[in-house]
């Protein structure tokens, strides 16, 4: 009886968090009272406070309980070529919210769900970490790109990395905002595309250079 309660305790946990989900999606979560989940989920107030101290709690848990888009992408092994290594480190992100719905929800209740309050404030920080962590990676494969001749040497790596975290940022939220379909996963990768071909040499750049 005791193994069939802490199941039963936890199934009414996560049906708590896809009901918060789906609540703070639709209502935003400074709108959302513990009482509207409540009885969204079919359970008492009580119930709640049974597994959650407080909304923020229930905040954190439902975050936690997905691998942000950067997080993923900083996991991924650096390919042969920098510049393919690239294109497939920035993409991926993407990749994510596309393949993985619960990520585009909680994702997109972060970016325009949500107002930070002091505890609910390690979510925020999280994200923060997690794209700072990208632009990192990022701005190593760059160095790599120009030691190995892909990338134009002269370019200053750390504000590419700044540059292509912005650009992610962008797509990111651009992703959250407007249906996701060929056409957006589309526009998107090649957006990637252009950013990573204008890190390339271009022919005849010094010899232009040294007339002028």
């Amino acid at each position: 009886m005791a193994r069939k309660t802490k199941e039963e305790a936890a199934e009414t946990r996560e049906r708590l968090l896809d009901t918060a989900e789906e609540v703070f999606l639709r209502e935003g979560v400074t709108r959302t009272s513990l009482q509207r989940i409540a009885e969204a989920a079919g359970v008492t107030r009580g119930a709640i406070y049974w597994h959650f101290q407080d909304k923020a709690d229930l905040f954190n848990a439902m975050m936690e309980r997905v691998c942000l888009p950067c997080e993923e992408a900083c996991a991924l092994d650096a390919h042969a070529d920098a510049a393919q290594a690239l294109r497939e480190f920035a993409r991926q992100p993407l990749e994510r919210m596309r393949e993985d719905e619960r990520t585009r929800r909680v994702f997109t209740i972060a970016i325009h769900r949500t107002e930070y309050s002091e505890e609910m404030r390690a979510a925020f920080e999280r994200h923060l970490e997690a794209m700072e962590a990208f632009r990192t990676q990022a701005e190593a494969i760059v160095r790599r790109g120009q030691a190995e001749g892909s990338f134009e040497k002269r370019l200053d790596s750390r504000a590419a990395s700044v540059a292509m975290i912005a650009l992610i940022d962008g797509l990111l939220s651009r992703a959250t905002s407007v249906p996701t379909g060929p056409d957006e996963t589309r526009d998107a990768f090649a957006a990637i595309d252009l950013f990573v071909e204008g890190l390339t040499p271009r022919p005849g750049a010094d010899a232009c250079g040294s007339c002028r």
